[in-house]
Parts: structure tokens; sequence; C-alpha cells
């Protein structure tokens, strides 16, 4: 077993309970150092404070020294699931089940809330529900607005990295973690906001018998970030599709496909052109895109083009927009349906009124947050990957990845020279945590990492038959059947997914995004109502089921499935 990790942090004894739920959808894997100093356990946390002091967390009720949020163990980031249901327990109208479904899912297994005397404190009482009046009222949200411009100003000042001495490059990194933390407070802020308002709409619809109404409303609003590149992608394919030369490079197989369509000349230019602009505009996004040491669409363009490729299959009439045009006009019904239904009830009605236009502000919003955040964060990876690259030209690390390995503290002396063993021996470690399974959750005391299973040896789930069904949450409304394929590398989705299958994935994040244009239905195995999977699928009006467990080692590969996102249900129909 690995040695104890350096940066392991001291389990809170006032808010005791952790679990990997949601954060773990985000960091999978273990968190490099640079990644905790420079994104959710670094500027992130005081970003949180900010806004949770002023809202659920009374200042004080921290134990000293501790983190609100996010803390690392075993090398891991968890979640502090005691203060995120503080929302619940000290909201009126709201309880910390609440919170859980909104974010973490259908998980049966969570330990229950344990009441902290500052629950029924009258001024925090009163101060979450003002935040919630704020929630339902709120129909505009130009901070997010602001904080992409910020950012986008921020990629446009980039120096020319590769002329740059090495402490100007660290200093580049240093300047992206104040403008971090202000855009993840208001991340913090305007994804609670998105949990209430969804929430809210989830009541009404299933408090009237009108179960998946909810989920249509919340689908079709537009301006959605995360969804955009699936727009470009789908032009990048067309523009494949209607060149011979281009389409054979296609043809001829991945390996080698970027060469081949630069040997190709004139005839690629286009395309080339359009690619060229793509990795520029959504370079930071890819795989794990919060993780610095993470290789995205920018540090790797080839993802690009397989996804491009699995695009081309799909005929004209799926396209992205054809898909968001319908399922806007979907989200009308549904919301004209819901209006029929709970006309004369004047509580429910002007409950479902306030909460369907502050969902159309918060759920854009959140994604729009979350797309200036990575922004900010490919800046800082991108100046550390130049710093590591010229550590380990001249020795001062031995393998440019080892820069991902060293604190924010540790740059100037990694610069000097002295860093190079450390870091080697903490990628050592490092990867050796990579190999264990850490707990879902846990009370009080971390599991020692001895006794992590290590990936993949755990007993596997007893694959499924024909009848059996998965129970997860609807995440997006409608039903579909088709070919189950399962996919665990958004990167490599294998040669038998294609145009019509169903997609069944352990998780998503904006990498996946691209698979559920030439998707019939999505199911995750995690998830929250919130989750990304959900907002994107909605906006594209594909049938979504998340908080499926176990759904990548049950479903069959090839197995024809029924999937219904309103029932939050999926069906193997025959092996």
């Amino acid at each position: 077993m690995p040695e104890p990790w350096f940066m392991d942090d001291t389990p809170s004894t006032t808010f005791p309970i952790y679990t990997r739920g949601n954060v773990g959808e985000v960091f999978p894997d273990p968190i490099s150092p640079l990644a905790a100093d420079y994104t959710w356990c670094g500027p992130g946390d005081p970003g949180l404070k900010d806004w949770m002091h002023d809202f659920s967390v009374e200042r004080g009720e921290l134990d000293p020294g501790q983190k609100i949020m996010f803390e690392i163990f075993g090398s891991y980031v968890w979640l502090n699931l005691s203060i995120a249901r503080l929302a619940g327990a000290r909201t009126p109208g709201m309880t910390p089940e609440q919170i859980d479904t909104a974010f973490f899912g259908n998980d049966s297994t969570l330990p229950p809330h344990r009441p902290l005397p500052n629950d029924e404190n009258p001024a925090i009482v009163e101060r979450c529900g003002a935040k919630l009046g704020w929630y339902m009222t709120t129909t505009e949200l130009p901070i997010a607005d602001e904080h992409m411009a910020a950012a986008d100003a921020f990629v446009a000042a980039r120096p020319d990295l590769s002329a740059i001495d090495d402490a100007a490059l660290i200093a580049r990194m240093r300047e992206t973690l104040p403008l971090f933390r202000r855009i993840f407070c208001s991340h913090g802020d305007i994804s609670n906001g998105c949990g209430f308002v969804i929430g809210a709409l989830t009541a009404i619809a299933t408090g009237f018998g009108k179960q998946g109404l909810d989920l249509r409303i919340a689908g079709g609003y537009g301006g959605v970030d995360s969804a955009e590149p699936s727009w470009a992608m789908w032009e990048l394919s067309r523009l494949a599709n209607a060149s011979p030369e281009v389409s054979a490079a296609f043809d001829a197989g991945g390996p080698g496909l970027l060469d081949r369509l630069e040997a190709a000349g004139a005839p690629a230019a286009a395309f080339l052109t359009a690619f060229g602009a793509f990795v520029d505009r959504y370079g930071s996004r890819g795989p794990n895109e919060w993780e610095l040491r993470s290789e995205v669409w920018g540090t790797r363009p080839e993802m690009v083009l397989t996804l491009v490729d699995l695009m081309r299959g799909a005929p004209d009439a799926e396209s992205p927009t054809a898909r968001h045009e319908a399922s806007t006009a979907r989200a009308a019904e549904a919301l004209a349906e819901l209006r029929a239904t709970v006309a004369g009830v004047d509580e429910a009605a002007g409950t479902l009124e306030m909460a369907a236009a502050a969902a159309a502000a918060f759920l854009p919003a959140r994604e729009r947050c979350k797309t200036a955040i990575v922004k900010v964060i490919h800046e800082a990876r991108l100046a550390a990957r130049e710093l590591g690259r010229r550590l380990a030209a001249d020795g001062r690390l031995h393998d440019p990845r080892h820069v991902f390995m060293l604190r924010d503290a540790d740059l100037e002396a990694a610069v000097a020279g002295t860093m190079a063993d450390e870091a080697a021996h903490r990628e050592a470690v490092y990867l050796e945590y990579a190999e264990l399974e850490p707990p879902f959750f846990f009370v009080g005391e971390v599991p020692d990492p001895s006794t992590w299973p290590r990936r993949g040896s755990g007993a596997a789930p007893t694959p499924g038959t024909a009848g059996t069904v998965l129970a997860g949450i609807g995440g997006s409304a409608g039903s579909v059947t088709g070919t189950a394929r399962i996919v665990r590398d958004p990167a490599d989705p294998g040669d038998d997914f294609g145009p019509g299958d169903i997609l069944v994935a352990p998780i998503t994040d904006p990498a996946w995004t691209p698979l559920f244009v030439p998707a019939a239905g999505v199911v995750v195995d995690t998830g929250g109502t919130v989750s990304h999977a959900v907002i994107v699928c909605r906006e594209l009006g594909i049938p979504c089921v998340v908080s499926a467990a176990g759904a990548t080692g049950t479903i069959p590969d090839g197995a024809l499935v029924a999937v219904d996102g309103d029932a939050g249900t999926v069906t193997i129909l025959s092996v």
C-alpha cells in the first residue's frame, strides 16, 4: 500500500460526513498537487467561503483550519456532505435529502444528516429563506456574462509562453488564482440556485401527478455553453462529409488522420481552417478538464477528430439544432400542460411561474460560470506545461509531467533545481493511489487506504438478463429503445458505438457531450438532477437516466434496452 499522501487533510469533528459523490465525477482520479492548489482545494475553498458565510454557514462554525467543502484524503478530493446538506437543513421548506438528490443522485447508502444547533438559528434560517426567495425570483444573472468576459480577456492577454522567463511563467499561473476564486464563488451560488429551482419544478409536477413535465420544462432553454462545442463539431462533421478527400482521410482510420488531412492540400483546407478555429475556441475543454494534469482538446486535438468521425455517420435530420428546436417546443407544451393542471391553485401556479422563469436563468448561467472557470484553469495548465517542459529539458525535473506533482509553494525551488527527486517520488506514490478505489463515504475517520480495493478487483456486477430493470433518476424526459453501448472513455468510444445507440457511461463531463449528438439516449452510473449529463441531454431532447448505479457493469454491451427518462428506469429487453 502507498505511504500516506503528503497533502492529506484532517477530517472535521463538527462536520464529519464526507463523500466522493458529485466530486468524484469532476475528479475521478487522485488530484495532482498543482491542481489542488490551483482549483477546488486552493482558490475554490475561499471562493465558496465568500458565498457560504453569507448563506448557510455561520462564521466561526468551522473547526480551526478546516476547509469549507473540499478536502483531500488518500490523495482524492472529498466533498464535506455535512456542510453541503446545511442548505437543505436550514432553508425553510427544504430538507437535506433534497440536496442529496439534486447533487449526488439516488444513493440510499449515504448516512442521514446529523442535526446541529445552528440548524434552528433564527438568523441563519432567515438568511437562507431570503436566499431561497432570491433564487425563485431571479430571471437574469448578468454576473455569469461578466465572468465569461473576464475569462476571455485573461485568455486574450496570454503572453507568448515560450518567450517569457521561468519567473514570468509562475507569475502567469498565479494570476489565475484570484480570478478563479471570484468565479467559483458565483458558481457555487448559482449551482445551489439550480438545485432549488429545479427541485421546485419537480415538487409541483410530481405533486400533481405529472411526473416528467418538470424535466421537459427544464429543457430547451438554450445558451448552455457546455453544449456549444457539439454544435461546432456537428458543422465539422458536415464539412468532412461534403469533401471526398476529407472523407477518405477519415475512412482510412484514426492513426495518422491529422497528418493525412494536412497532406491532402487544398481539398482539406476549409476543414482544417474550421478545425483550427474549433481548437482555438474550445481547447480548454476535454476529459477531466478541471485537472491541470489532463490532456484536453487544445493539448491533444486528435481527440476532437475522433468525435467528429463519430458524428459523420449521423443523418442531417439528427443535427443538434433540430434536436434543440424540438426540445424547446416540447418544453413549451409541457409548461402549458402543467399550467393548466395547477390552474386555480394559486400557490402552486405562482410557484410554477417563478420556478420556470428562474430555471431559464440559472441553468445556462451555471454552465457559463463553469465554462469561464475551465478557461482560467487552462491558462494555468498551459503555463505549467511550458514550465515542466523547460525544467525537464535541463534536468531540473526528471519528466515534464512531474511539474504537476509540485505545489504552488514548490515552484521557485523547482526552478532552482532542487525538486526533481521529490517530484518523481510523489509521482510514484500518486500512481499507486490511482490504482485504488476510495469508499463512497466515511464518517469521522478516514478509512485506511490499505483497506481500499484495487480498481477493478471487486466482484463484477451480475450481468443483467432480459427483463432486468435498473432504477435511477429521470434526468431528461422521454422514452427510447436502442442498442446499449458501454463507453468508458470519451476519447475512445469504440468502433461499435454509432448513431441511434444508447450511450451507457460511468460519469460524464463536457468531453462526453459530442457523444450525445448521435446517441438516442444516455444512461449514467452516477449524477444528480443538475449534473452535466442531464443539462445537456435536456438541451438536445435526449432521454437520460442518471444515478443508475452499476449500469456499465450490469447492462451487457449490445443489449437492446428501453430508457424511460420520465420514470428514471432502464429495462433490458434482450441480450
